[in-house]
């Protein structure tokens, strides 16, 4: 009776564990990246994409998203420059602040012209919802 127990234990085991790795192989396909989601939602549901579309959108935000990341990567070192400048009490250091905005400069171009490639992927209408709302965001952020 005690080996039959260890058996249907060992047996429940074995089985969740071939289950935990098979699903975990299913989900790893998937891109996890939050932002990609969203954009792709809103791409869907608010601007109307459809498969195609949506296919080339997210070829599009792969290839953005491998620049952004290399950006971003080149702003965490400046950070950390910032930071030791900070805890050294040097409040202004003009070279670290012209390069910082030379990569922010770079990042919101790179940000830009990620739209303008889905702007060139929508169709007419989807042209002028997408324009009505960069138009709206932009008067936003100006009158804050």
């Amino acid at each position: 009776m005690k080996n039959k127990l260890q058996y249907l234990i060992i047996g429940v085991l074995i089985i969740s564990n071939i289950f935990f790795i098979f699903n975990s192989k299913n989900k790893s396909g998937r891109i996890k990246n939050e932002e990609f989601r969203r954009e792709m939602n809103y791409l869907s549901e608010r601007i109307g994409y459809n498969k195609e579309q949506l296919e080339l959108a997210k070829e599009e935000y792969k290839r953005y998203d491998s620049i952004k990341r290399k950006i971003e990567r080149r702003f965490r070192r400046f950070d950390l420059i910032i930071m030791d400048d900070v805890s050294r009490d040097i409040d202004d250091n003009s070279i670290n602040m012209s390069d910082y905005y030379d990569l922010a400069v770079e990042l919101n171009t790179e940000k830009l012209n990620h739209w303008i490639k889905i702007r060139e992927i929508a169709n007419e209408d989807q042209v002028q919802k997408l324009d009505s709302i960069w138009s709206r965001m932009k008067e936003r952020i100006r009158s804050n």
